[in-house]
């Protein structure tokens, strides 16, 4: 029985490396998602209200807690009496920070046109005991202000958290409304979806049939063009393309259209579809390249014709290959940024299935907010979840698509 080979130093120490690297980026992809879904998860713990604010009634009022939906449908006076969540039966008043100085002025505190640090101070150390006044004479107040202002003759109320149902079916997103955000994710999702799918329907139409072109039917002289200039489109980068779409596409669909504006769904599809089908042809046209020509000269030695071997034998044996394409062009369009914040109008809204509306994606909004969200704030964690959802996206569509291509080699 031979001996086994000694391997040598060197080769001990690239395999070494090697799986060093192997695991290193296994971790390094791990602690990522880890930080991704902890980040996001603190979003569905922290109570429904603006940072360093609080909410407190009239000591008299039965009301300790305020859920999500109360604390909105107070907000926007869709709850009219303390009766309906089990107080007084007397009017609810809101006198919140961002109307304070006009409710103040409506109770007579403020005298009108006078400036409100001349009543209460400079840094409103006058405004407790004003609130206190306004408490005993008004007992359907609910003050929602900073810890400080809360008089001590109030009852604090406990705010609810949110909830990951009204992420997920919220239809509004307004992260900055005060003092209690709106983060309905359903309209970026929606925006998300509509305009993946309508890129991937504009790039299936024209991907593999392409990539058949270029395999088995375009002449030599036109390949040699052709192939360097669709490699040369995939490593353009999209900010590029989107600024292309900007000045270009979008003026375009706006006259056609008869629209006020041309940054729509459509625009993100084209420009999409635009973006991906490089992706999907090189990898479509690699796996057509990858058929056994004994299969075609088998096929051909039968009778068939070019066109019938192409459409029974070529394709479905490299139907694999091209699902992997769709699938690689897929991430492509789900996880673009810039280009689709370019031409889609970036619009949070529901836009049902009119491709001439204005959206916002997912990833659109992760880029557009980031910047301006405070950290560790609802805004920021907020973004971190629309990331977390955006990835188990990105991963179902992948899963999907593996499984299709498992069920394909199986039967085979």
């Amino acid at each position: 029985m031979a001996k086994r080979a000694e391997q040598k130093p060197a080769a001990l120490f690239w395999q070494a490396f090697i799986k060093a690297c192997g695991y290193a980026s296994s971790v390094l992809v791990l602690i990522i998602v880890i930080f991704l879904f902890r980040e996001g998860a603190g979003l569905f713990s922290s109570p429904a209200i603006e940072k360093n604010l609080v909410a407190a009634v009239h000591p008299s009022n039965p009301v300790s807690r305020l859920s999500e939906a109360d604390l909105h449908a107070l907000l926007q006076q869709k709850i009219s009496r303390w009766s309906e969540l089990g107080g007084p039966d007397v009017a609810v008043e809101l006198l919140h920070i961002n109307n304070l100085e006009k409710q103040l002025t409506q109770y007579g505190v403020l005298p009108a046109k006078a400036k409100p640090e001349a009543v209460l101070g400079a840094r409103y150390e006058g405004l407790a005991p004003v609130l206190d006044s306004l408490l005993e004479r008004h007992p359907g107040l609910l003050l929602i202000v900073q810890p400080r202002f809360i008089p001590s003759s109030a009852r604090r109320v406990e705010v609810g958290t949110l909830s990951l149902g009204g992420f997920l079916a919220g239809r509004s997103w307004e992260p900055t409304r005060s003092p209690a955000p709106l983060f309905g994710a359903l309209p970026l999702l929606w925006g998300t979806v509509l305009v993946t799918l309508g890129a991937l329907l504009l790039a299936l139409l024209l991907g593999p049939a392409v990539a058949l072109y270029m395999a088995e039917l375009a002449p030599a002289a036109l390949y040699r063009w052709l192939k360097p200039a669709i490699e040369l489109l995939a490593g353009i980068p999209s900010v590029v393309f989107g600024f292309i779409g900007l000045v270009v596409l979008v003026p375009n669909i706006r006259e056609v259209f008869g629209l006020s504006s041309g940054s729509t769904v459509l625009a993100g599809c084209v420009l999409l579809a635009v973006i991906a089908l490089p992706t999907i042809i090189s990898v479509s046209e690699d796996a057509l390249r990858a058929v056994p020509r004994s299969l075609k000269e088998a096929s051909m030695g039968m009778g068939a014709t070019h066109w019938q071997t192409m459409m029974r034998v070529l394709v479905p044996h490299s139907l694999p290959g091209i699902l992997a394409a769709v699938l690689l062009g897929v991430g492509r369009i789900v996880g673009e940024t810039m280009a689709v914040l370019m031409v889609t109008g970036n619009t949070p809204q529901m836009a049902g299935l009119d491709f001439l509306a204005s959206v916002r994606t997912m990833s659109a909004a992760i880029a557009a907010e980031m910047g301006e969200a405070p950290q560790g704030g609802l805004h920021y964690k907020s973004l971190f979840a629309v990331g977390c959802l955006l990835f188990l996206l990105t991963f179902l569509l992948n899963l999907i698509g593996q499984l299709l291509i498992f069920k394909r080699r199986k039967s085979r």
